[in-house]
């Protein structure tokens, strides 16, 4: 189902001479373990599998591998983000090899679009020619966004950029988005102002996601509205490198301070309702990874809401159109 890339794994470890390799890769990737591991066991390279979290490119485990006495890190399942690492590292995109185009066409009828915006995740990015090809050959025009600073690829989207989507939102009728899960076309959605299409290759099912959701956005203004009565903050930032938004954080403590809130910064690494369960905060505030509190904001039993939403409650911004949480360059460090 995914391309490992053994041939480039086995040059990447012969040629830095590697003889203990850590290993990074997300859960959903943990049962290819097996056939991951073939090229290390051939070169008779001793593996180590950093079984922490691993979101993304900027949930990077090289200070972990450093201290597990690695001579390099594999990292797979994203494409390089661009930030530093202490040792040698290779990032194993785990490319899907099934074609989307079967999903696509089961869609057609849902594509009302003359101009097409198409955006997509690494593990999809292979596919985005031979989408636009057979889009083409139905009447449509497709456009494709240049990456940010925080992605590699034209088209491709992250949880915490859809900035190659916005880019070309001007010229397009709506969009399509190929991959799994909700969380990336309704980023795109609200960013965009228009309406996507997502097409999932491995179910072959496709969801229609509008710019207004209402139900997602009564959610979300509950959440502001409990937050609100609240009187004590906690503003979580992480410690993973591309996450790191101190200065973000200490602004937002610093406008809760201004309107009499009591604010604090937690710095945690994977943030969970177990690493601040013994803090009496009554409601919390994530600047770390924008997932956390659309995608897991259930499993805590305080209100965690989005930098923007922090805005939205202090009166500083309008809670619509709603804006879904990005990373920007002047946010970290």
């Amino acid at each position: 189902m995914y391309d490992f890339e053994e041939p480039r794994v086995r040059e990447f470890l012969q040629r830095t001479g590697a003889r203990r390799a850590a290993l990074q890769l997300p859960a959903g990737l943990a049962r290819y373990l097996p056939e991951i591991l073939r090229p290390f066991d051939q070169l008779g390279v001793e593996p180590v599998v950093v079984a922490g979290s691993c979101y993304g490119a900027c949930d990077l485990a090289d200070e972990a591998a450093r201290k597990l006495g690695s001579d390099v890190l594999v990292h797979y399942g994203h494409a390089d983000m661009g930030l530093g690492s202490v040792m040698p590292t290779l990032y194993v995109e785990a490319r899907i090899k099934k074609s989307p185009v079967d999903a696509l066409e089961l869609a057609l009828p849902a594509l009302d679009f003359r101009r097409v915006g198409l955006v997509t995740t690494v593990q999809h990015i292979g596919h985005l020619e031979e989408v636009a090809s057979f889009l083409n050959s139905h009447g449509m025009q497709t456009l494709v966004g240049e990456p940010s600073f925080r992605t590699r690829y034209p088209g491709q989207v992250l949880g915490c950029d859809v900035s190659c989507a916005k880019a070309v939102a001007p010229s397009v009728d709506g969009f399509i988005y190929i991959g799994t899960g909700d969380f990336h076309p309704l980023g795109v959605a609200f960013a965009t102002g228009k309406k996507v299409v997502s097409v999932n290759p491995v179910s072959r099912g496709f969801k229609v996601f509008m710019p207004r959701q209402e139900k997602f956005i009564k959610g979300r203004k509950a959440k502001v509205a409990q937050a609100a009565l609240g009187k004590t903050f906690g503003v979580i930032v992480s410690t993973k490198k591309g996450q790191a938004r101190f200065s973000l954080a200490r602004k937002i403590v610093g406008l809760l301070s201004k309107e009499g809130k009591q604010a604090c910064l937690l710095a945690v690494d994977d943030v969970s309702p177990e690493s601040i369960e013994n803090f009496c905060f009554d409601a919390l505030v994530c600047v770390a990874c924008p997932r956390i509190p659309i995608d897991d904001g259930e499993r805590f039993e305080r209100p965690v809401l989005t930098p923007f939403e922090i805005l939205a409650m202090l009166g500083k911004v309008p809670m619509e159109p709603y804006q879904m949480d990005e990373i920007n360059k002047e946010d970290m460090g």
